[in-house]
């Protein structure tokens, strides 16, 4: 079997975000020293610490309806950006929408770096036109 390309990557991850399965899309495609952010501040330092975060947020979802938009890829920066939109229902019957935005690094077929962004963060980088030029993020000053 022959390595996928990056676009076919992508749009592997996207597919299992869409199927609710963001565990599966995580461990298939996240970088093991991979970092994640979330509106550029450290959210973790590797996979285990952010599947560790994550796990039991996705794992209380009784069901996960994935809704991805605004996909965007530049195959030459392997950077790709999306919006998240989906929702979860939890046990109780309460139902969580997200709305954030994903933007990724990627090297070798997995994600390398991921910053997250929602609320006023997102709506900075998104008047700031990151769907045109997801390659254009400006740096994480520390």
């Amino acid at each position: 079997m022959s390595e996928m390309t990056f676009e076919e990557s992508v749009n592997a991850q996207v597919a299992l975000l869409e199927n609710g399965r963001p565990l599966d899309a995580f461990d298939k495609f996240f970088a093991f020293d991979g970092v994640m952010y979330a509106n550029d501040q450290i959210f973790a330092n590797s996979a285990a610490e952010a599947r560790e975060k994550q796990e039991r947020y996705i794992l209380a979802a009784t069901s996960i309806d994935g809704c991805i938009e605004d996909l965007r890829t530049n195959a030459q920066s392997q950077i790709c950006v999306f919006r998240n939109r989906s929702s979860f229902t939890t046990s109780n019957g309460a139902i969580h929408k997200i709305d954030g935005l994903c933007w990724q690094l990627w090297s070798n077929g997995k994600v390398v770096v991921e910053r997250y962004f929602e609320g006023a963060n997102m709506e900075q980088q998104l008047a700031a036109g990151i769907l045109d030029k997801p390659e254009n993020l400006t740096p994480i000053v520390t």
